[in-house]
């Protein structure tokens, strides 16, 4: 059996652990923003699908701050077919959704972040 300074040893080392991870939990992880750029014009979506209100849009060549990927709406345009969409932030502060066929880089825009 262990004794009474050992349990309280556990018992405050377990505490502290349990601290440390509840402060790690707590914490919501930042996507690092990438740069993406378009190659052709497209529409932004107030959400990762067709169907939702268009918010603004991309040009050709231009560059965008491209937060993360979610699969959505599958888009087929220009001969390329994609669920992908790429999370933007927006110029006027907020955020917005583009199908990754209308960006440069890979069937994720060259964003390495999953949403």
């Amino acid at each position: 059996m262990l004794g009474t300074k050992m349990k309280r040893a556990l018992a405050m080392g377990g505490a502290s652990l349990a601290l440390a991870g509840a402060g790690v939990m707590a914490a919501s992880p930042a996507f690092a923003a990438t740069t993406v750029v378009a190659w052709a014009h497209g529409n932004v979506h107030a959400g990762p699908a067709k169907g939702e209100r268009v918010v603004s849009y991309v040009n050709a060549n231009y560059s965008y701050t491209g937060l993360c990927w979610l699969e959505g709406d599958l888009v087929n345009d220009h001969g390329i077919s994609n669920r992908n969409w790429v999370r933007l932030q927006l110029n006027s502060g907020g955020i917005g959704y583009v199908s990754a066929v209308y960006l440069k880089g890979n069937d994720k825009g060259n964003v390495p972040n999953h949403c």
